[in-house]
């Protein structure tokens, strides 16, 4: 009796160490959900609610800050930045939508920030500051050896990469300098960048910035379009505007606005960040009636704090199709003969 029960007992908690492991059961939400940071308690957590703003619920609790989560393509996983294993050092970590099951996206600890995930949910690019900006793509799998380095942006505080809803490219804050000013250095100007991932063409949009600074490119779900912060000079006048593909039809979405974008899946609407009363909340606006709506005041049950850094899923408006095991692992590959 006792050799049966040890196969029994050792199949189990290999199942359960498997199951720890790779995620295989995690499941999407079953209807639109905004994950967001939010420092309400202290240090910065992430959370997570409906698309109206109810249901807020918290997933991390944590000493070290968690920020910045990012949907997988399919739901199933959450991308975030947090310093939980080492004060200072900020890496990529993954978690299912419940908050659980979080671990290291990446075998070996390293700096990286604002994770952005592939379309098919392979991949996670970001940029680091090790020890000069520098920016990558990495493949998502539990070793994360596959790590190749795309473009480098310089010595200035820049990167902020984001994948084209059809995969082939990623756009990214860079800076350049301008036209030399008679007597004086040249200026430094910041772009928006994209870069073709086959041919590793690079080109800058024709935004150009010699001051202030540009944040956080976004996609539009339909790849025509990228939605951008822009601090215009010293600080002053932010803004969150919208540009298209080939850099035309510049426009200012509002004002006094500044940090991450996210788009909602449909394209119809905007989250950001603004600036009320000194406490940073997050919105949502309408583009097309530009009617702008709260979705975590902070208000008499949230007397201080900031929200910074979210996303936006929806199950009904999948950008690929499910594929649970795309980040997880590849048992095995058949191939059929005709």
């Amino acid at each position: 009796m006792k050799n049966i029960r040890f196969p029994l007992l050792f199949t189990i908690n290999l199942m359960l160490g498997l199951s720890n492991l790779f995620s295989v059961w995690a499941e999407a939400p079953k209807r639109a959900k905004i994950v967001y940071t939010s420092n309400r308690h202290g240090n910065a957590e992430i959370y997570i609610m409906n698309a109206d703003g109810r249901q807020q619920i918290r997933l991390t609790n944590h000493p070290g800050n968690d920020f910045d989560p990012t949907w997988s393509p399919t739901g199933e996983h959450i991308a975030f930045v947090s310093e939980r294993e080492h004060k200072g050092l900020y890496d990529i970590y993954l978690m299912d939508p419940d908050g659980g099951n979080i671990r290291r996206a990446f075998s070996e600890l390293d700096y990286r920030t604002a994770p952005t995930w592939a379309p098919d949910g392979k991949k996670i690019a970001y940029h680091t500051y090790s020890p000069v900006p520098d920016w990558a793509v990495y493949f998502n799998t539990i070793n994360g050896r596959n790590t190749k380095r795309v473009v480098k942006v310089g010595k200035y505080p820049n990167g902020f990469p984001a994948w084209s809803p059809d995969g082939t490219e990623i756009a990214y804050i860079g800076t350049m300098r301008g036209a030399p000013i008679v007597g004086g250095a040249a200026p430094i100007e910041q772009r928006i960048w994209i870069i073709n991932l086959q041919t590793h063409e690079k080109a800058a949009l024709p935004v150009k910035i010699r001051k202030g600074s540009l944040m956080y490119p976004a996609w539009s779900p339909d790849g025509k379009k990228l939605a951008f912060a822009w601090r215009k000079r010293d600080g002053e006048n932010p803004g969150i505007y919208i540009v298209n593909r080939d850099g035309k039809n510049l426009e200012e979405i509002t004002e006094n606005a500044y940090g991450m974008i996210a788009w909602s899946p449909d394209g119809k609407e905007l989250l950001y960040r603004k600036t009320v009363g000194g406490q940073k909340q997050l919105l949502k606006i309408n583009l097309h009636s530009r009617i702008s709506t709260p979705l975590v005041p902070l208000g008499p049950t949230i007397r201080h704090g900031r929200n910074t850094g979210w996303d936006w899923f929806d199950p009904q408006i999948l950008p690929v199709s499910p594929q649970p095991q795309s980040l997880t692992t590849t048992w095995g590959k058949i191939k059929i003969q005709d």
